[in-house]
């Protein structure tokens, strides 16, 4: 596996501390060991099924601009290289129906967002799915989760909630944000139904003037 995507986020990392701190550093090293992955976001496509357009939106409206920004649009791509490598882990995510409906800016390019999340379906080892809206409030509503399956055993979450992000590898934390993802899969739309949505949400955008 490239580890390239790495480097690139530790030298960000040695230059602006505020931004990738060391916590997030472990967590990062730790995503790109494991054996399995399971995300919650409750209000953006989370960032190992954006496209890069997506990415580079959503961090300038975050306030980065330029070769920052580039850059860390750069590192987002390359956490990805790994759900289509050999030996991927098995990514399960769950997104907020929230999230299709807040598009880009640009239609064509929320096209292409829609229809990567399409492609990400048909992977033998993704599966997406969507939590309506109608689930109402639940025990995640607000908090971003990244579940880790380590190759030795032991699980760990990134836990997100507004602009904080906490790594979390005590034992009975971890299992209690796994109990709470758990319980919102049961109450999420299956695979296909999930994948239906989004086919629906795809066709629902507006068309590209360019294109008509």
């Amino acid at each position: 596996y490239n580890t390239n995507y790495l480097i690139i986020l530790w030298e960000i990392a040695q230059k602006d501390p505020s931004q990738f701190k060391l916590r997030y550093r472990r967590y990062m090293e730790m995503e790109n060991e494991a054996t399995s992955i399971q995300i919650y976001s409750p209000c953006v496509i989370p960032g190992l099924l954006q496209t890069e357009a997506y990415a580079r939106e959503l961090l300038s409206v975050g306030g980065l601009q330029g070769v920052e920004r580039d850059r860390q649009v750069e590192a987002r791509m390359g956490r990805q290289e790994k759900l289509r490598a050999d030996g991927s882990p098995y990514l399960r995510a769950i997104i907020s129906e929230a999230a299709l409906r807040t598009p880009l800016p640009d239609p064509s390019r929320w096209r292409d967002q829609l229809r990567h999340l399409l492609d990400a379906c048909d992977r033998a080892r993704t599966s997406l799915q969507v939590a309506p809206l109608t689930a109402g409030i639940h025990a995640l509503t607000n908090t971003y989760v990244d579940l880790l399956r380590l190759p030795e055993g032991r699980s760990v979450a990134w836990v997100e909630s507004g602009y904080s992000g906490e790594l979390v590898e005590e034992t009975g934390p971890v299992e209690r944000f796994q109990l709470s993802y758990d319980q919102l899969r049961d109450q999420a739309l299956s695979l296909n139904e999930s994948r239906q949505l989004i086919t629906e949400t795809l066709e629902d955008v507006e068309c590209d003037p360019v294109s008509t």
